[in-house]
Order: structure tokens, then sequence, then C-alpha cells
């Protein structure tokens, strides 16, 4: 059990890394969104210290993190939609560009699901 959460830790810290470099790329939004790499980097300190609450915490977040992801996946499909549209009218260039957040929305969904999964039998 106490290696699973070290690996569940470390995971966390890793794909907080990974993804605060993206939320970058959204300009004068950066710092809203930059708050929850920081927060899941946050909970894997927390969770590898072994602190009170901390599963509790990563619970709650996954479980917000899981209406996020479903958003993210919203706006690929509606930026694929938008992109066959403009294709239509002659343009379209980068209508494919919709597949990136489909992609991180489903793999963070995933993650989020399997993290309340492990931690839904360490209560």
């Amino acid at each position: 059990m106490a290696h699973m959460l070290r690996a569940l830790a470390v995971a966390h810290v890793v794909l907080a890394l990974l993804i605060a470099p993206m939320t970058l790329a959204t300009g004068l939004l950066a710092p809203i969104f930059v708050i929850g790499p920081v927060w899941g980097a946050m909970l894997g300190v927390r969770l590898w210290k072994r602190a009170p609450n901390a599963i509790e915490q990563l619970r709650r977040t996954h479980f917000a993190y899981l209406a996020v992801d479903a958003l993210l996946i919203g706006v690929g499909f509606w930026m694929l939609d938008a992109g066959a549209a403009s294709a239509a009218r002659g343009g379209g260039l980068l209508s494919g560009i919709g597949l990136l957040p489909i992609v991180v929305g489903v793999f963070l969904a995933c993650f989020s699901i399997l993290t309340l999964a492990l931690t839904g039998r360490t209560r």
C-alpha cells in the first residue's frame, strides 16, 4: 500500500511538471490555468510525506479535475467542428489542432479515474 501511494505521489509531481508548460501557452490566462498543475504537485508532495487528510484532498481534487477534463475534451471537439466549418469556407489550416485538447483531456481523465480507484481502497 505504501509503495502504491509513493508511486502515485511521484506520478502527480511528474505530471504537474509536464502540464505546467502547456498552461503557459494560454497567454494572459496562464496564471489562472497554472493553479491546477501547482496544486497537483503540492498534493503529490503531501501524499509523499503522508500528511493528514492528503488522500481525502487528493480524491476531492480529482473529482474536480474530472470536470475540467470533460471541459477540455468538449473544447477540443468544438475546435474540430470550428475547423471543419472553416475548411468548408476555404480555410481550416489548423483544423486538426482540436485533437490536442481531446488527447490531453482523455489522458488526464484516465489518470484521475485511476487515482480515484487506487485511493478509494485506502480509506
